[in-house]
């Protein structure tokens, strides 16, 4: 359990060296209180965070903690059986069952899109967010995020949870771009993309040829319709992955390749 500020909620021990993760919206202060299985009570510090994703790290002084092994969570898929454990509320250890009913893009409000989600239809409540999805191995796939609005459970994928631990340095990949989205006509057809609005000269981008004011349509096969689905499929990839895109200028579909890269922390 974990307690911050006038609420709480879950915990997912991540390694046994005292990391844990939550969500970014549970731990609304930079200390809280994390409480074990045991019953014992430990002070915790917010190492970091990445509220577009809701999630939160942190660390206790404490060694040899029960950690739950990560397991695949890119190749999960709708059916298969998942076990969702947090302290549902306010009851500590609560288990529930149910199996994945979707992966990656859900419907959020205001027909705004959610990226890199897995769906499942185990029963969550007020206390839950925070706690992990397991397989029936017992390995997390996903940390218990929030209920849709059609009553299904939403749980961040452990290999998005696991990009987000990573050192700054090594995270922050990149392509040399910015822009905002816009709609624009394709082969009389409207499409959604992403106006370049700059192109850093000796970035991957610029180094593919992009110049400010192409389009960017697609990136590896998947649309980007808006800047936080370019966000995921940068997130999905390694660093140097060689990724193919395409992009509208002066009225054509162009075709590149692009090698995403990783910025040196400053």
């Amino acid at each position: 359990m974990v307690r911050s500020g006038h609420g709480s909620g879950s915990g997912t021990i991540w390694r046994r060296d005292g990391l844990i993760v939550t969500n970014h919206h549970v731990v609304r202060d930079e200390t809280a209180i994390v409480t074990l299985a045991t019953g014992e009570q430990l002070s915790a510090a917010v190492e970091s965070r990445d509220p577009d994703h809701d999630l939160a790290a942190l660390r206790v002084d404490a060694t040899d903690l029960p950690a739950l092994p990560p397991g695949d969570s890119i190749h999960t898929h709708p059916g298969q059986w998942v076990l969702a454990a947090g302290n549902l509320m306010g009851m500590r250890g609560v288990v529930t069952g149910g199996i994945i009913t979707g992966v990656g893009q859900v419907a959020g409000p205001d027909r705004t899109w959610l990226d890199d989600l897995i769906q499942a239809d185990v029963l969550l409540a007020p206390g839950n967010s925070g706690g992990p999805l397991a397989d029936a191995h017992g390995q997390v796939l996903g940390i218990n995020a929030m209920v849709a609005a059609s009553g299904i459970a939403l749980a961040v994928p452990t290999h998005v949870v696991e990009r987000f631990l990573e050192p700054a340095e090594s995270q922050r990949t990149y392509l040399g771009i910015t822009g905002t989205e816009v709609e624009v006509l394709v082969s009389s057809a409207v499409r959604s993309g992403i106006v370049l609005l700059t192109v850093e000269e000796w970035s991957p981008a610029g180094r593919a040829g992009l110049f400010q004011g192409d389009v960017l349509l697609s990136l590896d096969g998947s649309d980007v319709r808006s800047t936080e689905e370019l966000r995921r499929v940068l997130w999905t990839q390694g660093e140097h992955a060689a990724l193919e895109l395409l992009a509208l200028r002066s009225g054509e579909i162009r075709h590149f390749t692009v090698a995403p890269a990783v910025r040196a922390a400053a």
